[in-house]
């Protein structure tokens, strides 16, 4: 399978029209979309009163509209009816694409349709590691933020907290948001912190955090979404550190759980 596919998926709503040209300018490689709808939206029912006849054929307008928004940009479109929005009724056409589809990306977007639709869907993403995305009325699309590790591990190597806090903290009190932290300078103000450095590959603990470790430390934040890495326009050479939307909650949440605990003595926000 194609490793550049990247597979979109919709919960269908009478507005995904608009937002769908924001998802795809967020998201930019998307290749496929589908979109998910309950086989209600599609079937006329005399027992439908005149505004339910309008909402179900606003959201077969919106599905015709994406369709034609997918064809002008050469991204394949398909539309995947539902018995019901039970999780077995999304889950089994979900598993169905993942299985013609291993080797892709996958995002999905559940801003509209019901509850239990958008519901089953954010749970199938969990399971095929695709990432959620919403929009509420006129706001931009934004990423539903899943940990990529329980944030009690945080705490397993306070490092992390060290280098978490830090970035926070530039952000925080910087000129501007979203501030960048040159890599040396961020690995000089956590070697500051002069907490012991256990070295996993080699069973060993020592007082000075190392350039390697440091390294490694890093790579799994990036790995984790929790940290974020740019290149310094000005310098090719020189990597710029930011924390992530993912990495400040990690933050308020082990922030919440040591004050739960009662002081820890561990790195904590202050």
């Amino acid at each position: 399978m194609d490793p550049q596919e990247h597979i979109l998926i919709i919960s269908a709503g009478d507005r995904i029209h608009t937002t769908y040209p924001a998802v795809l300018k967020d998201l930019r490689t998307v290749t496929h979309t589908f979109i998910f709808a309950e086989k209600e939206v599609y079937t006329n029912s005399a027992r439908d009163d005149n505004k339910k006849r309008m909402w179900k054929c606003a959201i077969r307008e919106a599905v015709d509209d994406v369709n034609a928004q997918s064809l002008a940009r050469q991204i394949s479109c398909a539309l995947v009816c539902i018995d019901a929005a039970t999780f077995d009724a999304i889950r089994d056409p979900v598993l169905g694409i993942f299985s013609e589809h291993t080797g892709a990306r996958y995002s999905f977007d559940i801003s509209a349709g019901s509850k239990r639709l958008s519901l089953g869907l954010f749970s199938m993403s969990l399971w095929v590691g695709g990432d959620a995305f919403y929009a509420f009325g006129n706001s931009p699309p934004r990423r539903v933020p899943v940990p990529s590790l329980p944030t009690r591990n945080l705490a397993a190597n306070p490092h992390y907290l060290v280098i978490l806090t830090i970035l926070f903290r530039g952000q925080e009190h910087g000129k501007k948001a979203n501030t960048l932290v040159p890599k040396e300078t961020l690995f000089n103000e956590t070697k500051a912190w002069q907490l012991p450095i256990r070295d996993t590959e080699e069973g060993s603990t020592g007082q000075e955090l190392s350039p390697v470790a440091f390294s490694r430390l890093i790579a799994s934040l990036i790995e984790w979404n929790l940290i974020q890495e740019e290149t310094d326009p000005g310098n090719d050479q020189e990597k710029l550190y930011r924390i992530t939307p993912d990495g400040e909650l990690a933050l308020f949440v082990y922030s919440a759980r040591v004050r739960k605990r009662h002081a820890r003595k561990t790195p904590e926000l202050t």
